[in-house]
């Protein structure tokens, strides 16, 4: 009867282990990203099984404008989707209230990849050389052009003495080249194809000279989404933390998950982060209340999720 008894409770071990948390149900998550390098540990996530060890079902979306991603968060088709600060606090400012979940890059002096540039034939000493001429950016009130405006108040160039002009990214080059404009504002890989087919030259780094040490990029969600899943966060950051190691040690084999999901390979990588305070969206307000980009005082203690 003891054996019995013994066998029974074995018995009982086992089915509470095989219907244990390990074995839970994975939690479905759609991703939206755009294409580009920063977001890197999240596609060595996908692809490494990395987010399936961490009970993630991810669903990796493409959204190639990065403005729309806000949009796809609130009407359900992605739950957590790629940012830049300036577009998160825009979108903050108009009701949609998200959070910032996890970090993906930051932009440093040591390590540029946001210039500006000048086109060949165009002569560039100084900011003010910038009076008169057009600039172009890949977003009005994006990251590159909030830091732009920023960098032309610091070095006394008054904005509207400076034409700035909108353009896709990836037609910004061409716009460089047919002269239509004179200087651009551009992240890589753009960045080394236009110096490396000549048709313009580095003229500043304005982006480490507004700060030298700036957060650029994170993943967010809605606030009632991340607040219902909490875990899913936290497994969601340990998959990025992981992505990042496999890109320590295996960058070779990185480069070719960069360009199976975004089509090319970037010629550096940006400083990667997962981590984000309050301070790093402080210094985009400062700036954004420079420039009366928001109309509501927010608050950056309750933009970052805990």
């Amino acid at each position: 009867m003891m054996k019995r008894r013994n066998l029974f409770a074995l018995g009982a071990l086992l089915l509470a282990g095989l219907t244990g948390p390990a074995l839970a149900e994975p939690v479905k998550v759609a991703i939206g990203y755009p294409p580009a390098t920063d977001f890197l540990a999240a596609y060595v996530a996908a692809d490494q099984g990395i987010f399936a060890k961490h009970n993630i079902d991810a669903k990796m979306t493409k959204i190639p404008v990065v403005n729309n991603i806000p949009s796809a968060i609130v009407s359900g088709s992605i739950q957590i989707g790629m940012t830049t600060v300036p577009t998160l606090l825009q979108a903050d400012d108009g009701g949609l209230n998200l959070v910032l979940v996890a970090g993906a890059a930051r932009h440093t002096k040591e390590h540029p990849f946001i210039s500006l540039l000048v086109r060949n034939g165009v002569n560039y000493s100084k900011p003010s050389d910038l009076i008169g001429h057009k600039v172009g950016v890949p977003g009005i009130n994006s990251v590159i052009d909030v830091m732009f405006r920023k960098w032309l108040i610091n070095n006394h160039v008054p904005l509207d003495k400076v034409k700035v002009i909108e353009a896709p990214l990836p037609q910004l080059p061409d716009v460089l080249k047919s002269g239509s404009i004179d200087y651009l504002a551009i992240v890589e890989p753009f960045r080394t194809k236009v110096v490396a087919t000549h048709i313009g030259k580095i003229a500043a780094e304005y982006f480490a000279e507004v700060n030298p040490n700036v957060f650029v990029s994170g993943w967010i969600a809605s606030a009632d989404w991340a607040n219902a899943h909490k875990d899913t966060i936290k497994n969601f950051r340990a998959s990025i933390d992981e992505g990042l190691a496999f890109i320590r040690a295996h960058p070779d084999e990185a480069r070719k998950i960069e360009k199976k999901y975004i089509g090319y390979n970037s010629p550096r990588f940006p400083t990667f982060s997962n981590s984000a305070s309050p301070d790093d969206l402080n210094f985009y307000l400062k700036i954004g209340n420079e420039l009366k980009l928001y109309r509501t005082k927010l608050d950056p203690n309750k933009i970052v999720f805990p």
